[in-house]
């Protein structure tokens, strides 16, 4: 791999250690997206201004630049390694062939999607390690093969590298997408661990699934990146007509221009995920159709279902712009609306985590947790209508709300006369999962306990969040998880029916759990969760007997490294129709 190892030059002042954030430069998209004269397409995102050490590496992010396949360690920048030397290059050759600017890139990245995250929920969130871990590692240049994962047990990202069809050198770690993709499986991992365990088709489909949106609407919030995919509709004198104003107009040609462009050499990545689900119309039998059940393609059917919302959403933000303007609107000011309506949106889709159950998650589940993380913060959604595109959206594909007793689709709040408070100090219910146990043990009829089930704490997470009017929430999110072990014989006095070859001695594990969502004053807003006995588990398992998931135990890392080969290799055919 041939590529310079020296410093590159730069005259740029250092960032004083005093200022809380600073910005780096990184590359829009990836090297195949440039600007119209062949320069590289790049922008700013913002990070933590924390000491730095050589790598970069700072309090959760360690870059090391080891080539297993090569058996080389790239050296990382020395002198002021907190300054960004790259902020006027435009030269994308110089900047393809630098190993420190790729070390910068995915330190960049990774961080900002560490800090939308912590943003949106409202808290410092933890990578998920199976040891106790702050830091994250990242190998921008780890084998020579067209991958990249995220690893659980070695508590870190890989990247590859390969050739394209010219022989020129891909770098799957110059590509946002990719870097955002799999900082968003570490992030997952850490706010729900049990995501990982084997469980139905639309938790298989999640992890991919929500990383991919993640890192494509990551992409969209970047005004740089919207505006160039803008050009086939913009007039001569810099601006789009209305009557390409619409979902043909920026679906089907702005982002199929940007799907066309976005890791052209890399297939089974979030750009091509975005390629596919563009293709995805809607329908309401595509939820419950054999054609989607695959992992893969429900993943990608999530994918289409919130891209169909972000752009039906950028419109809306749009309307309020035709009643002034007669030839259309500038370039710039579309664009300006689309990446804030993807800065917004990808907040609503993090925060929704915290009030999905910490086990058998279902689309259902996340279309409810959805509705409810947004209703908290911004009851009123009469300007941009946020909650009714999404409700309708997933709809359009089969896909309503699991909460049926509300209009809104939101979680229904318990009923809080079947709870008590006995015996607990809500002060250190906000810190102490022993005191939130003492809640759940004096609630486990009314939260539907399993008495047999081995029952605990997993996480208690204060956050405190603030809405664009200032707004401020204040919660605490807990989750705990039951397991129960049991042979195959024992189901059926549980109510849950065995598959039907399945043999009676098949030991197997039974999960459930809730998330509890407290309010400021202690009282109990949610609480969303599945028990071990719940009729989802008759389901989970026959789905679980079918695909052969009892005898597999492959760690999560390689895991995730098959599927996305299995990705790349299987490509996908999408259901006979237009573009929508």
């Amino acid at each position: 791999m041939a590529m310079q190892r020296t410093v590159p030059q730069g005259t740029h002042d250092p960032v004083r250690h005093d200022v809380p954030m600073r910005r780096w430069t990184i590359l829009a998209q990836d090297p195949g997206v440039l600007t119209s004269d062949g320069r590289a397409l790049t922008t700013t995102v913002a990070v933590a201004a924390e000491r730095l050490e050589r790598g970069p590496k700072g309090h959760r992010i360690h870059v090391v630049d080891y080539d297993a396949s090569a058996n080389v360690l790239y050296r990382p920048r020395t002198g002021d390694v907190a300054s960004d030397p790259y902020a006027d290059v435009t030269d994308i050759e110089r900047l393809v062939g630098d190993p420190h600017f790729h070390q910068q890139n995915v330190y960049a990245i990774a961080m900002a999607t560490l800090k939308e995250f912590e943003c949106a929920l409202g808290r410092p969130v933890a990578w998920g390690f199976e040891h106790p871990g702050h830091q994250l590692k990242l190998a921008p240049h780890a084998f020579a093969d067209a991958n990249a994962y995220y690893s659980r047990e070695s508590e870190s990202l890989a990247f590859g590298y390969f050739p394209d069809r010219r022989g020129r050198i891909v770098y799957t770690c110059l590509s946002h997408d990719i870097v955002a993709h799999e900082t968003t499986h570490a992030l997952l991992d850490g706010l729900r661990p049990f995501y990982f365990q084997p469980s139905s088709p639309d938790q298989a489909a999640f992890h991919e699934g929500f990383a991919d949106v993640v890192a494509l609407l990551s992409v969209f919030r970047s005004q740089t990146v919207v505006e160039h995919a803008l050009g086939p509709l913009t007039g001569r004198d810099g601006r789009v007509r209305f009557d390409r104003l619409d979902l043909d107009g920026l679906a089907g040609t702005a982002l199929a221009r940007l799907a066309e462009q976005m890791g052209a050499a890399l297939d089974g990545v979030p750009s091509a995920t975005l390629r596919a689900s563009l293709r995805i119309e809607p329908a309401e039998f595509h939820y419950g159709s054999a054609r989607f059940e695959e992992a893969h393609d429900r993943g990608e059917l999530l994918v289409a279902i919130v891209l169909r919302a972000f752009v039906l959403t950028w419109l809306r933000r749009l309307e309020p712009l035709r009643a002034d303007r007669v030839s259309g609107v500038s370039r710039s000011v579309v664009a300006e609306e689309g990446a804030t309506a993807a800065k917004q949106l990808l907040r609503i889709v993090i925060r929704a985590i915290d009030y999905l159950p910490p086990v058998d998650m279902s689309f259902p589940d996340y279309l409810s947790a959805l509705l409810t993380a947004d209703l908290q913060l911004y009851p009123d959604d009469s300007r941009y209508h946020y909650r009714d595109i999404l409700r309708e959206t997933f709809a359009a594909y089969g896909v309503v709300p699991s909460s049926g007793t509300r209009s809104d689709g939101a979680w229904d709040p318990p009923r809080v006369d079947s709870f008590t408070l006995a015996g607990t100090h809500f002060a250190r219910m906000q810190s102490d999962p022993t005191e939130v146990f003492r809640f759940v043990w004096e609630n486990r009829k009314a939260l539907g306990i399993e008495p047999n089930a081995f029952t605990r704490v997993i996480s208690v997470r204060p956050v405190l969040r603030v809405s664009n009017d200032e707004t401020l929430l204040r919660e605490t999110v807990v989750e705990y998880v039951q397991t129960l072990k049991i042979f195959a014989n024992e189901l059926k006095a549980l109510g849950i029916e065995k598959p039907a070859d399945m043999p009676g001695t098949q030991f197997i594990t039974l999960y459930g759990g809730g998330s509890l969502v407290f309010g400021e004053y202690g009282q109990l807003k949610f609480h969303i969760g599945t028990g071990v006995a719940s009729a989802r588990q008759g389901d989970r398992l026959r789905s679980l007997w079918e695909q052969g998931h009892f005898a597999s135990s492959a760690p999560v890392a390689q895991r995730i490294a098959a599927m996305h080969r299995d990705r790349a290799l299987r490509p996908f055919t999408p259901p006979a129709g237009r573009m929508w």
